[in-house]
């Protein structure tokens, strides 16, 4: 026996499941994308600060004399060795490893290269020396020239440098001690310490999609206990009252819909209930009037009344007539007592 099509609670799952997830999933990556772009947005906010604060910190004297006195063929070590060097660098030592920064340095345009670097406070083998070259993304430099020129913090995004991998920088200006701009500020961070951020992001949004698919389970199973088993268990008393089992409806707390419907329905069944009653009675009537004119035919058409009692009155009679005709001893008295005396 085929079944009687998808029940309405299977076809809910299957209608609202697909877009539920699809819901979910467009929420975490618009997640994904705000936080990963709160993410950047907070890294160029922290690294403006902070170089804006070391341009700030930085004796101007002495970064003028450490920057007469940076080239590539300068006696590096002596140089840091000296006290405006480490009078200057130290600070910056504090504020890089507090802040979780890959790199703090001051750098000046011009050189052999792009740029020489001047305060380094990365320590090992990352170290650039004072007088160190470097070169930078055309932007990068395109940044740090403008900065030098306007004074206004450069933020940059995330780019690949050559001999230190994918950074995020800012730059602010530097002032000599006359001062001009004579240098720039740069704060860096790698691009593991922004993953790691991205990663707690993608953490956040899985979470977030995660509860989004629950609050939409617990949704969809508030609508099929409110909507789908309120039309089941109509459909059940439906099938029911069909088979010819009188009992109303079950009642149940359901949606004005269905409660309409199912009004609807148990007046319906008292309908088919009194239709089954007067049907009865009409059955009960016709076998009556069937019983009556198949004694009347048994009976051959006697005279006088109706119904059955007559018709019984009627051959008792005549089977009487016949008896007393057969004794004549009772054929005289019947005629004596039918005299006119």
């Amino acid at each position: 026996m085929r079944p009687d099509g998808t029940p309405i609670q299977a076809l809910l799952w299957r209608t609202l499941t697909p877009a539920i997830v699809i819901v979910a999933v467009a929420l975490g990556a618009l997640v994904y994308v705000r936080l990963y772009d709160t993410i950047l947005d907070g890294f160029s906010r922290r690294l403006a600060t902070v170089s804006a604060l070391t341009g700030v910190l930085i004796d101007p004297v002495d970064h003028d004399a450490l920057l007469a006195m940076a080239r590539p063929d300068a006696d590096a070590a002596a140089i840091e060795a000296g006290e405006g060097y480490r009078r200057n660098v130290e600070p910056m030592r504090r504020i890089r490893r507090e802040l979780g920064l890959t790199y703090l340095y001051t750098q000046a345009i011009g050189g052999p290269r792009d740029v020489l670097y001047v305060l380094d406070a990365t320590e090992g083998e990352e170290h650039s020396t004072i007088g160190s070259p470097d070169d930078l993304p055309d932007d990068t430099l395109a940044g740090l020239k403008a900065t030098q020129t306007t004074g206004a913090i450069y933020a940059s995004p995330i780019q690949y440098q050559e001999q230190w991998g994918l950074l995020k920088t800012a730059a602010a200006p530097v002032r000599g001690a006359e001062g001009r701009i004579t240098a720039t500020a740069g704060a860096d961070v790698n691009i593991s310490v922004i993953q790691v951020a991205t990663q707690n992001a993608v953490l956040a949004s899985a979470m977030i999609g995660l509860a989004s698919l629950l609050a939409s389970a617990l949704v969809i199973l508030a609508i099929l206990r409110r909507v789908a088993q309120p039309i089941e268990g109509l459909k059940a008393d439906a099938l029911r009252i069909a088979t010819g089992d009188r009992a109303p409806p079950v009642e149940r707390r359901a949606p004005r819909e269905v409660v309409r419907l199912r009004a609807a329905l148990a007046g319906l069944a008292d309908e088919l209930v009194a239709a089954m009653r007067a049907a009865r009675a009409r059955t009960l009537a016709e076998d009556r009037a069937r019983g009556v004119e198949a004694i009347r035919q048994a009976l051959g058409a006697a005279e006088g009344g109706d119904g059955v009692e007559a018709l019984l009155q009627a051959r008792a009679r005549a089977v009487l007539a016949r008896r007393i005709a057969g004794r004549p001893e009772l054929a005289a008295d019947t005629e004596m007592l039918a005299g006119p005396r």
